[in-house]
């Protein structure tokens, strides 16, 4: 399966859609310390549950606008819900978008087939820097792992920072990381207003839209996984 996996490699060359701008990456604000962080119980060595990215996509909200009570905490359990902010989950999809943030992280998109707009997941690792990874050195290391595999595996040792990226080929990865609800995008979603970056070019140039505001952010592990059949 490795060899197969090797062989395959240059199928997922990534196509820059925006040249690359010299940039100076700063931290983040909202929730930052909950986005560059895990819950000090977190066993980064043991697999997260399993959540179907279909599932996923269907979680209830933790809120339904930000609010800056929880900028430094964790939304509490939905009720009702099997899973909570904070916990250690995995789920697998196609990568069909990288891209460099001016907030250090590598924001990618994931979705249930390699060719829809309908929706998709968002799933983020930060850059592994010190400034940019609270207090944990496990976690830098993870995420220096993370961006390792991202750039020698998917986009041929190209660098996405300033740049997004569109995959070409079938890249199906199961990603782990934490439960993070972004509560900045809510809001925005009860009018439509959805996030996710456009690929394509002139009149094929499509918004991959996000209809949650739960992503996993930070990513502690991202694999290739076998291909739904």
């Amino acid at each position: 399966m490795r060899k197969f996996w090797r062989s395959v490699t240059l199928l997922w060359l990534a196509v820059a859609l925006s040249p690359a701008t010299p940039k100076e990456d700063k931290p983040g604000t909202a929730r930052w310390p909950i986005k560059t962080s895990v819950p000090a119980d977190a066993k980064l060595d043991k697999p997260g549950v399993l959540v179907q990215l279909q599932d996923f996509l269907m979680l209830a909200p933790a809120a339904e606008h930000a609010s800056d009570d929880f900028q430094t905490v964790l939304y509490p359990q939905v009720k009702g819900a099997k899973f909570r902010e904070g916990q250690l989950v995995r789920t697998r999809g196609f990568m069909r978008v990288v891209a460099g943030e001016d907030d250090g992280d590598y924001h990618i998109q994931i979705s249930e087939t390699n060719d829809t707009f309908e929706n998709c997941l968002i799933v983020e690792v930060p850059k592994d820097d010190a400034a940019f990874v609270k207090n944990s050195p496990a976690l830098l290391d993870a995420a220096k792992a993370v961006r390792s595999f991202i750039m020698m595996r998917i986009t041929n040792g190209q660098d996405p920072d300033g740049r997004i990226m569109t995959i070409k080929g079938p890249a199906y990865v199961e990603v782990t990381g934490q439960l993070f609800f972004d509560a900045e995008h809510q809001a925005g979603m009860a009018k439509n207003q959805f996030r996710g970056k456009s690929i394509g070019t002139g009149a094929n140039r499509k918004q991959l839209p996000s209809k949650t505001s739960w992503e996993i952010h930070p990513i502690t592990k991202i694999v290739f996984a076998p291909r739904p059949q």
